[in-house]
């Protein structure tokens, strides 16, 4: 398992970004939203929470997540949302990626994988 440190992450969205045309942004689930946030503030479009109606003058909508593992969480998004959206991910799974928020992944990082002393 891999641990993304919020300034790779940050750098990483927005290489993905580079280019996408959009007017509004959602993510699906918890790291969905993280991810769309992050979108917004980086493009300057509108955040929408993810379940909600998406209005036709915000499209072309733009659906991102922080990764991908096999694609089904990202087509059922864009299948609920339906035509005219752009789909990103920022990162590819496997392996398996901890981010930054994850409580796993500050554990991780605070213990450095060392054993705790007798």
């Amino acid at each position: 398992m891999r641990i993304v440190s919020e300034a790779e992450f940050s750098g990483a969205i927005r290489l993905r970004l580079l280019g996408v045309k959009a007017r509004a942004v959602v993510g699906p689930g918890r790291s969905g939203a993280v991810a769309s946030v992050y979108a917004s503030h980086i493009l300057g479009i509108p955040f929408i929470p993810y379940g909600t109606e998406c209005p036709e003058h915000l499209r072309p909508l733009l659906i991102v997540d922080t990764a991908r593992k096999s694609g089904a969480t990202l087509r059922k998004a864009e299948r609920r949302y339906g035509g005219d959206c752009v789909v990103v991910y920022v990162y590819d799974e496997p392996p398996r990626l901890r981010f930054w928020y994850e409580p796993e992944a500050h554990n991780a990082e605070i213990s450095g994988g060392c054993k705790p002393s007798a």
